[in-house]
């Protein structure tokens, strides 16, 4: 018979059958209590965390974005408006939070447009140092570059002018390809008129030689090209410019208008009459689509003038010219005598008006502006047609003391015998 063996622990009697005692057993253990689901419990608490804390920022850190472009749509809004003071107010609070909200170029528009509404608000000295601090930090911005030359323009401080034109054309765009071009171009065409302005023609217009060398492939573009080159007396490089326009839009009316003055200039009569004629129609024709109402309804009234007045003259000049290839002695002295009319009563009518004296003609002309009649003038002109010449520079000497003392013709056909004497006195060697 065994035993009964005492537990050293707890002093209990170990039932026979068993080697320890229950105490000394292993206790039982959930596995809520294991080390590792604990570890894991954990790790998951901190994930979720993580992600309440992330979420939670990108809601902050997007409304902050929200709120900065609100901000500026509203800043923009009163500057159209006219409120310069609220405006400033506005773009402030977008500066302020879109830092670090956006990206750093639309963080720089934000910052651009409030440098606008501090000029606006007659704040230049902190608009200027605004624009510095932002030049240092990005001394390549185009934009920052541009906004300093009109800085420098509005003071009169010609060579940072210049220098920050220089830079913004030279500049960094943010901007694709094309736009960038045609930012370029508007850059250029500011730093243009600000040397006209100045009165220092040779450089602007090699600056507007260089934009039509980089001018984008736009018929608009080389329109208004051309338009100043004819304002700066270049117009046979107007002339090209215009022809690049209509090989993009053939019936472009500021185009075929441009290139009708352009040929009128360069005295190209011919020329002139076909594309004033094609302007004038398609101006006809825009006026017959709807809604064809034009921005600038009084500018476009004037351009129209114009054209008609230049297309009236160019027309007259190739009808009266006695000097044009192919005429026979009899019609050359026609319009001759024809252009001796109309400069005698264009002359009197000024000599009434403003009692000057009239021009007496050489005694070698007496048989053709003595004449009984126009037939018999014609006839003994075109017997003699060497005394052409000499009887046209007469008429040109009438029309011209006409002129100075009365004004330019009006009448297309006294106009048309003005052109047609400085072109005699332009072709004399």
């Amino acid at each position: 018979m065994e035993t009964a063996q005492i537990c050293p622990k707890c002093g209990r009697t170990i039932p026979g059958g068993q080697i320890v005692c229950r105490c000394s057993a292993r206790p039982r253990r959930y596995w809520l209590h294991s080390r590792e689901t604990i570890l894991l419990l954990c790790v998951a608490g901190l994930i979720v965390a993580f992600g309440i804390t992330g979420f939670a920022a990108r809601l902050y850190h997007g409304s902050r974005a929200e709120l900065a472009r609100t901000w500026f749509d509203r800043g923009n809004a009163e500057l159209k408006a006219g409120r310069p003071g609220a405006a400033l107010s506005d773009f402030r609070a977008a500066v302020v939070y879109a830092q670090h909200e956006l990206p750093l170029e639309q963080q720089q528009q934000y910052e651009l447009n409030f440098v606008q509404a501090l000029m606006a608000t007659g704040n230049a000295d902190e608009a200027r140092s605004y624009l510095l601090d932002m030049w240092e930090r990005a001394p390549g911005n185009s934009q920052v570059n541009l906004e300093l030359a009109r800085m420098a323009a509005q003071v009169g401080d010609d060579a940072d002018a210049k220098r920050y034109y220089n830079e913004a054309v030279y500049g960094v765009w943010d901007e694709n390809a094309g736009d960038i071009l045609r930012s370029r171009m508007q850059a250029r065409l500011e730093l243009y008129r600000y040397l006209i302005d100045r009165g220092d023609r040779t450089e602007a217009q090699s600056v507007l030689l260089a934009i039509a060398a980089e001018t984008p492939p736009d018929p608009s573009s080389h329109t208004q090209i051309g338009q100043l080159m004819l304002q700066g007396g270049q117009p046979q490089q107007a002339l090209e410019q215009f022809g690049q326009a209509l090989r993009l839009d053939g019936r472009n009316y500021e185009a075929l208008a441009g290139a009708g003055e352009a040929n009128f200039q360069l005295g190209n009569d011919r020329e002139a009459v076909r594309y004033l004629e094609s302007a004038t129609r398609d101006g006809m024709q825009q006026k017959k689509r709807p809604g064809s109402q034009e921005p600038d309804q009084a500018a476009r009234e004037t351009e129209e003038g114009r054209v008609a007045q230049e297309l009236a003259i160019a027309q007259a000049t190739l009808a009266l010219d006695p000097n044009r290839p192919g005429l026979d002695p009899m019609e050359r002295a026609r319009r001759a005598i024809r252009a001796y009319d109309a400069a005698v009563t264009r002359i009197e009518s000024c000599a009434k008006e403003h009692g000057i004296a009239l021009p007496e003609p050489a005694t070698n002309l007496t048989p053709f502006t003595d004449a009984a009649s126009d037939e018999l003038a014609q006839v003994a002109l075109g017997g003699h047609i060497e005394q052409l010449q000499p009887l046209m520079e007469f008429i040109f000497q009438m029309e011209s003391a006409a002129t100075e003392n009365c004004g330019p013709p009006s009448d297309p056909t006294n106009a048309a015998f003005v052109r047609i004497g400085e072109k005699a006195q332009t072709s004399r060697p």
